[in-house]
């Protein structure tokens, strides 16, 4: 009988032995193979599954690709909540999908090492393809994330091949610029709201932002009936929402940024109104109308109102009349309406959200004051991303500068 596997009855087993725990030997066994060479195969595979930690594939001899596969769901996807959120998950996939694995895929991770020639003809070839240089670098990014991770903990590799790699000057994109940097005017917001009144399902995903500076998905997170205080005039902002696979979630906000900021007239005035109209909805649907609960595991889920639950009902701030949920993704309706219907291509969710921040930063607001608002992890974000330089700004520079020659 060959060496490791024996007959069990009518099937074959195999077993090899494993390291010793607490000066003990232990032993892995596994049956049901139909013939003896089955069972000798599998022997063979579990013990290189063994001698890797575990792993299905041999260090030295692992591609590319396959390592990639490895680390995006060894690293990335089963830290999702713990470190990685969601969509980091989905846009580091996309990118391994659809740019790293084409490029890389056939090499050998162990020689790949050697290879920052190759990465460097890639980020050029994706500069004369038309991509984006935040694009080129964020799926930069993504590798070499990946390949640290193969340096240490794992030590398949010394050295990481994207290190030297450099992306080099661009043409600006005038287009992208200027819709990235676009910051809504008192008059085209004055016209949005003209198209969604106070009694529209949108109108809150619009004033909200406009009025405190919040993400879209924490806009939609914010729940009536717990976060808002009209006593204290203060929106606690504890979440966002996010969808995973179908399914919504509240899940904590980015970077953590749980705030409790202050809140003006005008935006208490429009809550107020809403959670009226909301009441009075529910009385006019009776049982069909749908209530909003969140479950334990932070999932959203709808239900009539004439079936009873043992959930925690929350407030959503934008529902349509029957109280069907509106979520992020609904707001795309809305941005198409603006953008065709208004004439306004350059709008986009977080336009508002940079409209509050510059507005804050033309009318003085201290820095860290506007940093705390808008949620950021650091000043750094709120100087060079949301107070951009206006006109307003260069005015007031030169009117300083005037002022100050002129008593000298």
């Amino acid at each position: 009988m060959a060496t490791g596997v024996r007959k069990r009855g009518s099937t074959w087993s195999y077993y090899f032995d494993t390291a010793k725990i607490n000066g003990e030997r232990n032993k892995i066994e596994k049956g049901g193979f139909r013939t003896q060479k089955e069972a000798l195969d599998a022997r063979a595979a579990a013990i290189a599954e063994y001698n890797n930690s575990g792993r299905t594939f041999s260090p030295k001899e692992i591609s590319v690709s396959d390592y990639l596969d490895y680390w995006l769901e060894t690293v990335i996807h089963k830290n999702v909540d713990h470190g990685y959120s969601y969509n980091t998950y989905r846009d580091y996939e996309s990118k391994i999908r659809l740019h790293l694995k084409p490029a890389f895929g056939i090499y050998r991770l162990s020689s790949f090492q050697y290879a920052p020639d190759k990465v460097q003809e890639w980020a050029d070839s994706m500069k004369v393809k038309g991509f984006s240089k935040s694009m080129i670098q964020n799926t930069l990014t993504c590798l070499q994330g990946a390949m640290n991770y193969a340096i240490l903990p794992l030590k398949y590799i010394q050295a990481n091949p994207c290190v030297a790699v450099k992306i080099g000057k661009m043409p600006m994109d005038m287009t992208a610029k200027a819709h990235t940097e676009y910051i809504c005017s008192a008059e085209e917001f004055n016209q949005i709201l003209k198209r969604f009144p106070a009694d529209n399902c949108f109108h809150l995903s619009l004033v909200v932002p406009y009025n405190t500076g919040t993400r879209i998905g924490e806009t939609f997170a914010i729940d009536l009936s717990q976060d808002v205080d009209f006593e204290k005039h203060e929106l606690r902002i504890h979440g966002q929402m996010q969808k995973v696979e179908k399914t919504w979630y509240i899940k904590p906000p980015k970077y953590d940024s749980y705030r409790t900021i202050k809140m003006g007239e005008t935006l208490e005035k429009e809550l107020k109104f809403a959670i009226q109209q909301r009441r009075i909805n529910k009385l006019k649907y009776g049982g069909a109308y749908s209530k909003t609960y969140l479950l334990p595991d932070r999932s959203i889920a709808q239900i009539r109102a004439d079936i009873d639950v043992p959930y925690k009902e929350i407030l959503p701030l934008c529902v349509k009349e029957n109280g069907a949920l509106l979520t992020p993704d609904s707001f795309k309706y809305c941005a198409r309406i603006i953008h065709y219907e208004l004439n306004n291509p350059l709008f986009h969710a977080h336009c508002l959200r940079h409209t509050h921040g510059t507005i804050l930063a033309e009318n003085g607001v201290n820095p860290k004051t506007v940093m705390e608002r808008l949620g950021h992890k650091d000043i750094t974000t709120t100087l060079q991303t949301y107070t951009f330089n206006t006109d307003a700004m260069q005015q007031t520079a030169v009117d300083v500068f005037e002022n100050a020659i002129q008593t000298q």
